[in-house]
């Protein structure tokens, strides 16, 4: 089965997908480096390129038709692409995603990239990243129909901030075995600095999968709420201090809700159970800064 990977620009698509077709020895295809390519050729950087895309729906075309021609293809390839999934028949479908500060300073380091903006500092950077997703989320939105979910439309969500490649690869190819073998995993793998701490006591009432700490994290995620892109503890998290204790680069995850679920009064839970001064116990404990997403 093929493999197709998309998520946040600066999320390691292009580094992870070229480790796993070095492991599983698949075949690697980067629509990405053909639209620098192109940009090149065209004298844009890979934002103006970006907007002159918006009003050439020839480039998308043309970019398209390679990758649709994988579904006609036996050989196992592994797609770097912002729609392969949404184009390949059969795949397994990955998102990889990023803290918006760590992004930014990999492309900022990342002197092999080609037809780059030309921002010199972080914030200058997360700017113009958060400027590209935008447009190409609204040009993916009106030329295919596609607003794609990350928790509906994906078979894994993988957090690369504080993760080696090699973490990455390595649980990637465990979630994509159970896959294939119609086993049950966590879809959702986070950095720790990604999850905010909450005083809830809703653990006690949650389930009884969750009363027990378990050592094996992959049988154990940890219920969470998403709220303006950040991701607080709803229950459990005795077990998150477990996983920042033995110093683990993902945590799983579980959704339990998400901002316009309308099944929940978010605000207000995290209102009751969160406490801004609780990051820094975190942070000085373990020896890291949390890093806010909120827009």
């Amino acid at each position: 089965m093929h493999i197709t990977i998309t998520g946040d620009l600066g999320s390691g698509k292009s580094t992870v997908a070229k480790e796993l077709c070095r492991i599983l020895g698949f075949t690697y295809l980067s629509t990405g480096q053909i639209q620098r390519n192109l940009a090149q050729e065209m004298g844009m950087n890979t934002l103006e390129f970006n907007r002159f895309t918006d009003q050439n729906l020839h480039i998308d075309d043309y970019i398209d038709n390679k990758v649709k021609e994988i579904n006609n293809v036996k050989e196992p390839h592994i797609l770097d692409s912002r729609l392969a999934w949404h184009f390949i028949n059969s795949s397994f479908k990955i998102y990889l995603m990023a803290l918006d500060e760590v992004a930014a300073t990999r492309v900022l380091k990342d002197d092999k990239r080609i037809g780059e903006p030309a921002a010199n500092d972080v914030q200058g950077k997360i700017k113009e990243l958060r400027e590209r997703r935008e447009s190409e989320n609204q040009r993916f939105a009106t030329n295919y129909g596609v607003k794609p979910g990350l928790f509906t439309d994906f078979d894994a969500l993988v957090d690369t901030s504080s993760a080696s490649i090699n973490e990455v690869t390595q649980l990637i190819i465990s979630l994509y075995k159970s896959y294939c073998e119609n086993q049950n995993a966590p879809k959702i793998w986070l950095s720790p600095l990604r999850i905010l701490p909450t005083r809830s006591t809703v653990a006690q009432d949650f389930s009884d999968n969750y009363q027990e700490i378990q050592s094996d994290f992959f049988l154990n995620p940890i219920p969470c709420i998403l709220y303006k892109r950040e991701f607080y503890v709803y229950a459990n998290q005795a077990s998150l201090i477990q996983c920042l204790d033995n110093n683990c680069p993902l945590v799983p995850v579980t959704l339990i809700y998400r901002e316009g679920d309308g099944l929940f009064d978010i605000p207000d839970f995290i209102e009751e159970n969160f406490v801004e001064e609780d990051l820094s116990v975190f942070s000085e404990k373990y020896h890291f800064k949390y890093i806010r997403q909120q827009v």
